[in-house]
């Protein structure tokens, strides 16, 4: 994939500036500007953003959105897993007002506490920081494929409340994260591990990542965005279903979709 929003930077101080969730991976700093980029060419021009990631987890994708990406007005973050979430708002709370001066002096003194120069590195780095946008954001627990509880979580979001603009997600895979039961899976158990999404090549709508992205679909409008990524050579799409745009990079499959295409495919 060829790089058209994002250059090349070194972003390893930011990531230390991130509170991070073990076990739990990230998207690259740069993959995730690009990819905001590259949704950005298919939505109005300058028109503020609201961004929602439906499996958030530490919320370090927002959060770099919000540090990186001008334009945004709102990020929503929401997970069926309430372990990280903590994380996710320590994380937003950086791009409040005094929110990365604070976080610098956390650091400082763990650089003190610890004598790793690494903490003094990032603490630097956190100080000269400038977020990009200075959106308003929400961490809520609520399973994607839980219509009600999405709806309630994204109520007001976007433009005079008609829902978020772009979705950026990095979809559930391997043993790192479970899929809920699907009404459309009979005999579905809720916490039952799911195929790696992204290993799956086929469009199939009974695979567990094309039902996740339904149901996703089902509370955006029809001129939405939809970015998700997967492990893999590609990330399925239902049936009928025609993507804006797929790239790739490394390891690493993203498809760029309309949720109206979603809910017709």
């Amino acid at each position: 994939m060829q790089y058209r929003h994002a250059p090349a930077a070194n972003h390893a101080a930011l990531d230390a500036v991130l509170a991070s969730a073990p076990g739990r991976p990230t998207l690259p700093v740069r993959l995730t500007v690009e990819l905001a980029g590259r949704a950005r060419v298919h939505l109005p021009a300058d028109a503020p953003l609201t961004v929602w990631d439906p499996c958030c987890g530490a919320g370090a994708t927002l959060t770099v959105l919000g540090l990186l990406v001008p334009g945004l007005a709102r990020l929503v973050g929401t997970d069926a897993d309430p372990g990280p979430l903590d994380l996710a708002r320590r994380n937003l709370a950086l791009l409040d007002p005094g929110g990365l001066t604070a976080r610098a002096a956390d650091l400082e003194a763990l650089a003190a506490r610890h004598d790793k120069p690494s903490y003094a590195e990032a603490a630097t780095a956190a100080r000269t920081l400038v977020p990009a946008s200075t959106p308003a954001w929400a961490v809520t627990l609520a399973d994607a494929r839980d219509t009600a509880a999405v709806r309630s979580a994204l109520a007001g979001a976007g433009p005079h409340g008609t829902g978020p603009d772009l979705v950026l997600a990095d979809l559930p895979h391997g043993h790192r994260t479970t899929w809920a039961a699907s009404p459309t899976r009979p005999g579905g158990v809720a916490g039952t591990p799911a195929p790696d999404a992204g290993l799956v090549r086929a469009a199939d709508d009974r695979d567990p990542g094309v039902e996740f992205l339904r149901a996703v679909a089902t509370a955006l409008r029809p001129d939405a965005v939809v970015v998700a990524v997967g492990r893999g050579r590609t990330v399925p799409l239902p049936g009928g279903a025609r993507p804006l745009e797929r790239v790739r990079v490394g390891h690493r499959a993203a498809v760029l979709v309309r949720a109206g295409a979603l809910q017709e495919g």
